[in-house]
């Protein structure tokens, strides 16, 4: 008998993640747009703040990931209360998390960023805004514990309001406090910072509180807080830290690169920025539909149907092929129009065309590496993804440092080592998912 198709399914999960991810992004290029057009040592300073911070947030998405794929797999295995347990020592463990890491940024602020290589004004105007951003750091622990209901469950509508109210209060408070409006006072850089601590406060309260919602079938409760374990958070943390690290690797080797770029002058990081934003875009297309395989691969893997999840897996990047042929299309015939919703000076306009198109091309590995990445770690094997992307960092900053420094490419050569990297990486993921992974079950905590 013919399996049904799973793309109702994948859609129904992967949209609102897409839609929720889409707001964000709005959100993020408004306040690169407000800061660019005030200053571009702004634009720089907010750049290497940005990617700091979400390196050192690592290990709380890892425990949420491991959360996840624990959630979708019990749900397969129809055993809810310890899917349950899961997310509650989630939240009550990854907030004692946050907490240390809340504590560095408030103790050793202004010394990672010189680190970082960093030079006034820029070093000033990053200390400020983290300053103010990092009281956001504590609320990441709960936070992660209702991002890992919504993506084991699949029930990601949530995730679509909580980032659409962020980029609402957002937009609105830039506006206001970065120029001075309404009769605030300019508050520049610091004001992007306050908009943006704010947003997160309220988009983290709704994502928080629908995790309650008795329509969940895996839901915070009290119940599930009494029921957390530090030996269950090491079950998270099992299949959660080979994912965390990964994603701790593709930051580091950002802030790698965004080192690179600041000693070849003071507006290259910006310029990074702005690419690697437009660039998101049809990346969160890919990453949703990834989303999507993961949970209904650890679903499939813990009904014991690994079939399911190689055709599952197959429609997503077929899917993600389809919506990276349109953005590439959009970058190649537009690409002036695309940087100018960041800058109007010429001469970054002048440079990004070229940057553009190196990243569109490497759209397609990067969808089917973010698919079958989800495949993978759906089944539960995370350790396969941090080995390849381990191999990914190295290759990437070596061969960008190259690139930059000993060849006419520049600041393109960025974008080319990123480019070859995907290609790589897509091509011994797409091997591991159809030879191992599809044929294995559940593994048990």
């Amino acid at each position: 008998m013919k399996s049904p198709s799973p793309v109702p399914e994948i859609l129904r999960i992967a949209v609102p993640i897409f839609a929720g991810f889409l707001v964000g992004q709005v959100q993020q290029i408004t306040d690169q747009a407000f800061l660019g057009n005030a200053s571009a040592a702004y634009l720089s300073a907010v750049g290497n703040a940005s990617s700091t911070i979400w390196t050192t947030l690592s290990i709380l998405f890892a425990f949420g990931t491991g959360s996840a794929i624990l959630v979708s797999q019990k749900i397969g295995e129809k055993k809810t209360e310890e899917a349950e347990a899961y997310v509650g020592s989630t939240a009550l463990w990854s907030t004692v998390v946050a907490l240390a890491v809340f504590a560095v940024w408030s103790l050793a602020n202004r010394r990672i960023f010189t680190a970082m290589g960093l030079a006034e004004p820029i070093l000033g105007y990053a200390v400020v805004y983290v300053r103010v951003y990092s009281f956001g750091i504590l609320l990441s622990g709960i936070s992660s514990a209702a991002q890992s209901i919504y993506n084991g469950t699949g029930y990601t509508k949530p995730v679509m309001v909580s980032s659409m109210l962020r980029a609402l209060i957002n937009i609105v408070l830039d506006w206001v406090l970065i120029f001075g409006h309404l009769g605030f006072p300019a508050m520049g850089i610091a004001g992007a910072a306050v908009a943006t601590l704010v947003a997160d406060i309220a988009g983290t309260a709704w994502s928080v509180g629908s995790a309650f919602s008795r329509k969940l079938p895996v839901r915070l409760s009290r119940r599930v807080f009494r029921s957390a374990s530090l030996p269950r958070y090491g079950d998270v943390a099992r299949v959660g830290v080979p994912a965390g690290l990964e994603e701790f690797l593709w930051n580091i080797g950002n802030l790698l690169l965004i080192r690179f770029l600041n000693e070849v002058d003071p507006l290259a990081a910006g310029i990074f920025t702005i690419v690697s934003s437009v660039g998101l875009i049809p990346a969160f297309v890919f990453i949703a539909l990834g989303s999507a395989s993961m949970t209904l691969s650890g679903r499939h893997t813990g009904a014991g149907e690994p079939h399911k999840v190689r055709h599952t897996v197959n429609r997503a990047l077929l899917m993600s092929w389809a919506a990276a042929s349109l953005f590439f299309a959009l970058f190649v015939l537009a690409p002036g129009p695309l940087t100018r919703l960041f800058t109007p000076d010429p001469e970054v306009i002048a440079r990004t065309p070229a940057m553009l198109l190196v990243s569109a091309l490497a759209f397609f590995p990067r969808a089917a590496n973010i698919v079958y990445g989800g495949g993978i770690r759906g089944t539960g094997d995370t350790r396969w993804m941090l080995m390849t992307q381990v191999f990914g960092t190295l290759f990437v900053l070596l061969a960008a440092r190259y690139l930059i420094f000993h060849t006419p490419f520049g600041i393109l050569g960025v974008f080319v080592a990123i480019a070859l990297d995907e290609l790589l990486r897509a091509i011994v993921n797409a091997l591991r998912f159809y030879r191992v992974n599809a044929r294995v079950t559940a593994p048990r905590p």
